[in-house]
């Protein structure tokens, strides 16, 4: 261990302040040749664990895992306690008092490596490369977010669907834009997905709140009238939804008239069918509907389902 060579004594100060100036240099410049020479790795074990154990002591908050050749050395550096045992019996203890490193090591999946010898190089192309390719099988999760993307793109095989729902847990959560995509593409997987949350005992209104909040279409439409048949949705729920229903058809009417009296049917069918299923009432957006019906009055649909809406209110009177 080398002498300090310049101790700062301040004429201003009391002795006190000296000495707790003068205790904390010596402490940072022994702290710092005792790194140095733990960088070196050349000084003997019992000695390697002191100096790591010193520093440790001085700052909690210093990292010394890099200054670590063993699991002993890592240990006193976490703080593992070894009362009343000399740096000898740690030592034996611990069957370290050879070890020089650890070993580092992790097995990765490769492709056997191809020989090429100076005769064969100029055949070698790019074309002889590997791709990687992933294996979404290693955890639960990742084997759901896979088959979830999946199903965003393309209508899923039954066996895939099952699985998503096997593998399907409340805190696995579906985003926005993913739910809105697995409607366009497989309605029937959110509905069980959301009667699973029910099941479970678990509040699926958040799905219920995206589900307002995506376009009205074919695909929307027999999602809802799917899970009025297995769960009793809440009446806020379904009086928002149908009511925007009401409003697509008069964007319908506006941008695209040519589809209008297709939408119209559309809408006219699906509250009919809840009114029937006693899923909805009718009664609480009564004006919405009694205007909806009469500005679409040319159309059936809308007729039958003034009829349905009329008879219905007269039953709870």
């Amino acid at each position: 261990m080398q002498i300090i060579g310049k101790i700062p004594v301040e004429l201003n100060k009391t002795l006190d302040e000296n000495y707790a100036m003068i205790k904390e240099l010596c402490k940072i410049e022994m702290c710092n040749q005792m790194i140095d020479s733990l960088l070196d790795q050349k000084q003997e074990p019992h000695i390697r664990l002191q100096f790591l154990y010193n520093i440790r002591q001085w700052d909690q908050n210093l990292c010394l895992s890099d200054l670590c050749i063993n699991q002993l050395e890592i240990n006193i550096t976490n703080n593992i306690k070894y009362y009343g045992q000399s740096l000898e019996q740690i030592l034996k203890q611990t069957n370290l008092m050879n070890m020089k490193q650890i070993q580092h090591s992790c097995e990765f999946m490769r492709p056997i490596p191809m020989i090429v010898t100076h005769q064969s190089l100029e055949y070698f192309t790019l074309d002889s490369t590997h791709m990687t390719i992933w294996d979404y099988n290693v955890t639960p999760q990742m084997r759901f977010r896979y088959l979830l993307s999946q199903a965003q793109c393309t209508k899923l095989q039954q066996g895939d669907h099952q699985q998503i729902l096997n593998l399907f847990k409340p805190e696995y959560k579906i985003d926005g834009n993913q739910f809105k995509l697995l409607v366009e593409q497989n309605p029937q997987l959110v509905s069980d997905l959301i009667k699973k949350l029910h099941q479970l005992g678990i509040n699926a209104h958040e799905y219920l709140d995206q589900l307002i909040q995506i376009k009205i279409s074919i695909q929307a439409l027999e999602l809802v009238n799917q899970l009025s048949k297995s769960i009793s949705l809440p009446d806020q729920f379904l009086n928002v939804f149908i009511t925007k229903c009401i409003a697509n058809c008069e964007e319908f009417k506006n941008n695209q008239p040519q589809q209008l009296a297709r939408q119209v049917r559309l809408v006219s069918v699906f509250i009919r069918t809840l009114i029937k299923q006693k899923a909805f009432d009718p009664k609480k957006i009564y004006v919405q509907l009694q205007g909806f019906c009469l500005e679409f009055s040319s159309i059936l649909e809308a007729t039958q389902l003034f009829k349905t809406i009329k008879n219905s209110v007269q039953e709870q009177q």
